[in-house]
């Protein structure tokens, strides 16, 4: 069984969906919102169970997490299948992600955060090598705002050595609504755009769709959908699985008054349970 619901990923599906914003942006305030919530709740650690469709515990999957260097690192061991994981993520003073290191069996995966004085996040660069150091492949995104503050353009960059070495950019484009939420990302290469997609919002400006066309079925389709309770607090997230074949996976989350996640469940397309994970926490002073 395969549940490894949360795992803290940038760049693993940007290349393909291509959601730069949510991912580079969103998905940045939400690990920084996370690590702040355990420090205000004094979370030492976190250990997630997993279980399968028939509420059996899953022996192949845990996770556990450990507040570090004084609450300026997260450590989380995660164990999937055959697979082990460390994620090491690493914070400033402002309680905002710097570092992200992720080590696999034989990839090595980092990341490296830069703000600016607004706490805007202005570069994000990861770099992945395998332990022969055959393969090196480096990854920037360099983030510009507007007057209001808002993103305008990003710029990706991608170099790889190994056998040969090569240089991809691409310029992403931004669009802001009525309110200032970012509605359109359009992405551009030497001047030609080649895809957009579009970010919804609700009557609060909470993101709500993430939507792009889809070429064969020729309409729109969306890559993620959101659902909020009345703190603010996602509490449901729909993915799209298939380009070509559209079904959904629906992620489920319960919090409790502190804003920690106690469960997480996964359904499938037929709305039927797949699996879940549990947490529990201990505390220090």
């Amino acid at each position: 069984m395969k549940i490894l619901l949360l795992s803290l990923s940038f760049f693993s599906g940007s290349s393909l969906w291509a959601q730069y914003y949510y991912n580079d942006i969103v998905g940045t305030q939400e690990t920084n919102l996370q690590m702040r919530t355990y420090l205000a709740n004094k979370v030492k650690t976190v250990s997630a169970t997993g279980f399968d469709s028939k509420n059996v515990r899953a022996n192949d999957f845990s996770e556990f997490y450990e507040i570090k260097e004084n609450g300026k690192a997260l450590k989380v061991s995660g164990f999937a299948g055959m697979n082990k994981t460390v994620l090491y993520s690493r914070f400033n003073e402002k309680i905002q992600v710097v570092q992200m290191i992720d080590s696999f069996s034989v990839i090595r995966n980092s990341t490296m955060f830069e703000y600016d004085n607004s706490d805007r996040v202005i570069k994000v660069r990861n770099t992945v090598k395998d332990s022969a150091s055959d393969f090196d492949q480096a990854e920037t995104h360099s983030w510009i705002y507007n007057a209001a503050g808002k993103p305008e353009r990003m710029w990706r960059i991608v170099t790889k050595t190994g056998a040969s070495s090569s240089v991809d950019s691409l310029e992403i484009r931004f669009v802001t609504d009525g309110d200032g939420n970012i509605a359109e990302e359009r992405t551009f290469r030497k001047g030609v755009q080649t895809s957009y997609l579009y970010y919804y919002y609700d009557d609060k400006n909470r993101l709500t769709d993430i939507v792009r066309y889809n070429k064969k079925l020729q309409r729109l389709i969306p890559d993620i959908m959101f659902e909020y309770d009345a703190n603010d607090r996602v509490i449901q997230k729909i993915t799209t699985t298939s380009d070509r074949v559209v079904g959904y996976l629906i992620w489920r989350y319960i919090l409790d008054e502190k804003g920690l996640k106690t469960k997480e469940a996964l359904f499938n397309n037929d709305k039927q349970l797949t699996g879940k994970i549990e947490y529990s926490y201990t505390y220090g002073n």
